[in-house]
This record gives C-alpha cells, structure tokens and sequence, in this order.
C-alpha cells in the first residue's frame, strides 16, 4: 500500500490527530489570560484541602459543590503548590475537552462519514465560548459535559448500568447536568415496557447503576443523599436572582442580579413544563438522534426558563449540538448562532466580574442592557429553529438497541 492509499484510509484519524493538538495549543495559550481568580482560588483549596485531610475528613473542613472533581483536584494538590497549583487548576478542562472532541468524533461517525465528521470535533475544540468557559475562565464545564453526553450515549446502546451511573457521575461533577438523569429514566422505562417478563427491568438497572456510582464517589467522602441534596439547595439559595448573567427568559424581561422574589416559583413551574416537553419525542422515538436532541431539548429548558440561572449552564449543548451539526448543514447553521450568542454571553461574565479586560468602547456596548435583550432573544430564536429542524432525525440515526 502506497503513502496517499494510507493517507486516505486513515484520513479521519490523521484528521482528529491535527484537531487534538491544534485545540490543545490553543488552550495551552489562553490558559494563561486573565480569568475568574475567586472561582480557581476556591478549586485550588479544595485540592489542598484533599490533600491535607483526604476524602473522608474533607467536609469536615471544606465545602465543595463538584463531588466528583474532587479526586481529580486531589493528585493537583498533592503535585503542587501556591501559582503552579492555580493554573494546574485554571487548565483542568483541557484534558476533558480533548476527550469529548474524540467522543464526539465517534458519535459523528454515526451521521456522517469520515472526514466530514471531523466538523463535529472541529466545531467544539475551535469554539470560542468553550474556551472561554473553560481554560480562560478556569471552569470544568467540560467534565460534566462529557459525562451528560456518554449516559445519553450509553443509553441509547442499552447499557442501562453505565447510563445509570454515568448520570449520576454528571449530577455529582455539576449538580444542574444531574438532569441528564430524566431522558435516562424515561429511555429506560419506555424500553422496559416492550421486554419480555423474567428478567431486570432496563429501569432497574439503571437504578442499580445509579446507586452504585453514587456509593463509589459520594461514600468516601461521607456525603450521604440527604446531605448532598442539603448542599445543592444551599447553593441555589445564595443568589436568589432572576438571572447570573444568563439571558434567558428573566435576563431579557427583568434583567440580571434582581431579586426574583415570587418569580422563582413561576420561573420553575415553567421549567417543569418545559422539561415535560422537552422528553415527549421519546414516546415515538429511543434511537440515538432523537436521545441526544432530547438531552439538548432538556439543557435549552433549564437555561431559558427558571430564574437563579448562571451563564455557563448552556454549555452541554455546545458538545450535544456537534455531532448533529456535522450531518445537517442547517443545523450547522443554528450551531454557529448559538456559539456565537454563548461567546458573547461569557465574555459578558467575564467582563463583568474578574480582570478580563477588553477595548472600552466594545465592552460599553457589550455591557449594555440593549445587548443582553438581543443575545437573548437570538439565542432562543436560534434553539426554537434548531428544535424545530432536530425533530427531523437525521439520515443514518441508529435504531434501538
């Protein structure tokens, strides 16, 4: 076999391989910007904290609200120390980040052929709001991305154990991608209805998943669920606000930072219609497309409705999104308004609330309450036209398992 016959069998993996270390580059550059110094001075002492005191004694001492990126802090706190330790911490999503982009390589090949499917890793290592929220930043929005995405995955395999578990390990990295959680559930349950008596029920066994992934992560560090959801509800209590920096639904019409008072309890009667929704293509349909684009549908609800928002939470979607839109070019489309509407929407945070810094003029405008109505609206006009385009599966969906 000659060099162009090699070159052209393994186009997709010499494809990826450019794509991997380009994305890393980049990252390794930024990673050095200004970003939210209160955010990676917190991480930092939950590392140092692991390290001091060990999983068992570390609430004792400290409180966390990703569980599961606990133990990967912990080995950070024990290799370094003081600004090594922070930028340790600041660049933790780049590992993540380079395993969703093979990921969603693979999850490409299911839509589409190679090298075509190198767009959906193209789409997500290149993306300016990724980078924005993650080594810029110093976020980990990407760990609970990649564990959001392989439950879907493993449930739409029917691997009902490992999409139990997996959907746990997201609750526990971020508690908001715990949703993940409900297309899971239902999946499972619908499967389970069509199976032949005498054997686990695919619920179950996610179930058992479920509470096995809970045990191994949360047990160690002696977070028991009543403890957990103790924490998780603190948490969303601190900043009772109608939006945190989300232009979503009360971002646009009351603005950000503002008590949202009685709007709480509107805000999440309207997420759980939304959610409801968002999960009724699964009653005609549990093969991968519809799966993944119910997952989407379940991260657009959760954005755009509640109050109490941050502007991060729109992040799964940036990973969801990709593989799809390497199939259909109108989705592609959709996925370069939704990017560019998220980038604007972090670098609002960003702008806002740590040493990162842009021309005065651009960031006047950028800050401005006429520009939040605007990203806002174009970001859910541009989810209301990609749901409206997904719900058409596209050419080469798996069926069911």
């Amino acid at each position: 076999m000659n060099t162009v016959s090699l070159l052209r069998r393994h186009v997709g993996l010499i494809g990826l391989i450019g794509l991997l270390l380009v994305g890393l580059a980049i990252r390794l550059v930024v990673v050095d910007w200004p970003g939210h110094d209160g955010d990676t001075h917190i991480t930092a002492r939950w590392a140092e904290n692991m390290a001091r005191y060990g999983p068992w004694n570390f609430y004792e001492h400290d409180r966390a609200d990703y569980q599961a990126l606990l133990y990967v802090y912990w080995p950070l706190g024990v290799l370094f120390d003081g600004d090594a330790l922070v930028r340790a911490v600041k660049g933790l999503s780049i590992p993540f980040d380079m395993a969703l982009a093979v990921l969603l390589y693979v999850v490409a090949l299911r839509f589409t052929r190679s090298p075509r499917a190198l767009i959906a890793p193209a789409l997500y290592l290149l993306n300016p709001a990724v980078l924005l929220a993650g080594p810029v930043w110093g976020q980990v929005d990407a760990a609970s991305a990649l564990a959001y995405l392989a439950a879907l995955l493993a449930v739409a395999a029917g691997w009902y154990p490992a999409a139990g578990a997996l959907a746990v390990l997201a609750m526990l990295t971020k508690p908001q991608a715990g949703l993940v959680a409900l297309p899971v559930a239902v999946v499972a349950f619908l499967r389970g209805r069509r199976r032949a008596a005498g054997t686990a029920s695919p619920l179950v066994r996610v179930a058992v998943g479920a509470l096995v992934a809970y045990v191994v992560v949360a047990g160690p560090l002696r977070l028991d669920p009543i403890r957990f959801v103790d924490r998780v509800m603190t948490v969303g209590a601190l900043k009772p606000s109608t939006s945190l920096n989300a232009p979503n639904l009360w971002g646009m019409l009351v603005g950000y930072a503002v008590p949202d008072g009685p709007l709480f309890w509107v805000g999440a009667i309207l997420l759980l219609i939304g959610l409801v929704v968002a999960l009724l293509p699964l009653r005609r349909r549990q093969d991968l497309s519809t799966i993944l684009t119910v997952g989407l549908f379940v991260v657009f609800a959760f954005y755009f409705l509640p109050t109490r928002v941050h502007e991060r939470y729109l992040f799964p979607a940036m990973a969801l999104l990709a593989p799809m839109a390497a199939a259909n070019w109108r989705v592609f489309g959709g996925y370069l308004f939704m990017t560019a509407g998220f980038a604007l929407t972090i670098l609002y945070a960003l702008v806002t609330t740590t040493p990162f810094g842009l021309p005065r003029s651009v960031e006047l405008l950028l800050v401005s309450r006429t520009s939040a109505i605007w990203i806002g609206l174009t970001l859910m006009a541009t989810a209301a036209t990609l749901a409206i385009l997904l719900l058409r599966p596209p050419p080469g969906a798996s069926t069911d398992p």
